[in-house]
């Protein structure tokens, strides 16, 4: 066992001191998780660099620079040679604790048999979770439902028809959104229905979704062609409530649900050629 060592303590400044009177003995009793040490073992020739595990940055930058130092002036001395190791605290190397003769440091088997000891309870308690049944969370009742859509809600309102409970987003009782050929199938149907006298059709709204219409040029053999389709915008729409005077609203119902609403604005012209008469009233009249 190692009889004598010499410790130093290092400062940020990069300057060291040396920590008088310390002995194999009690050498732990000065390990501070703050500080850094330089610990010399002569007989071993041993250069130890003892880093806590919570010491400044810049300490541990120029540590090495530090030990590089003291071994310098060790072989111009005393013509003597000595291995640098690096040391973290809780990570200590097993010729680290024996040649200082730690007892309150834990060797790199005790360290591994506590990892492997850790990820087995771990193991353990997933697989007890895993076992327990799943709890099926309460479906929310009717009257705590919430109105959907703002936008819609008020379209609704409008029409003086009730549009039914719905819950929040996150929250649905099992809705399941339209599938591609649902939605396509009723905008298919919506489209073939004839627009009122005196009116155009502006927007649909589908499924949560508003459609608008979209306008798109191309040349097929060098002539030009407009193909005309509705498609989902895609941009943002603003929370709170639309008013959309005036407009006439037409709903798509089946089998007592509101599966789909056209929105229809004031025409320039009705359908005779006449100028439209600007007023829902009148339009509906003519």
């Amino acid at each position: 066992m190692v009889e004598e060592i010499e410790v130093f303590k290092l400062h940020e400044t990069g300057e060291y001191s040396t920590v008088e009177g310390v002995t194999k003995e009690d050498i732990e009793e000065i390990f501070d998780e703050r500080e850094v040490f330089i610990i010399l073992i002569p007989d071993l020739r041993r250069l130890y660099i003892w880093k806590g595990k919570a010491c400044p940055v810049q300490k541990k930058f120029i540590s090495s620079r530090v030990a590089q130092k003291i071994q310098r002036d060790r072989v111009k001395n005393a013509g003597m040679q000595h291995k640098i190791v690096s040391i973290d605290q809780g990570d200590e190397l097993d010729e680290f604790i024996k040649n200082l003769g730690l007892k309150h440091v834990k060797t790199q088997a005790e360290r591994e048999a506590e990892r492997k000891k850790k990820e087995e309870e771990e193991a353990r308690r997933f697989e007890e979770l895993m076992k327990k049944p799943d709890i099926v969370k309460e479906e929310p009742k009717e009257e705590e439902a919430i109105k959907a859509s703002s936008y819609v809600t008020n379209l609704m309102k409008k029409a003086k028809t009730a549009f039914g409970p719905v819950v929040s987003t996150g929250q649905s009782r099992d809705r399941v959104g339209m599938s591609g050929k649902q939605k396509q199938e009723i905008l298919d149907n919506m489209l073939k229905q004839e627009v009122p006298d005196g009116f155009s059709r502006e927007h649909l709204i589908l499924d949560g979704e508003l459609y608008v219409n979209m306008k798109k040029k191309g040349k097929v053999f060098d002539k030009e062609v407009e193909i005309e389709t509705w498609d989902a915008f895609d941009g943002a729409l603003e929370d709170g409530f639309m008013d959309i005077d005036p407009r006439k609203l037409r709903f798509f119902i089946k089998e007592g649900k509101i599966l789909a609403v056209e929105i229809f604005k004031i025409s320039k012209e009705t359908k005779d050629g006449k100028p439209g008469t600007g007023s829902i009233e009148s339009a509906e009249n003519a």
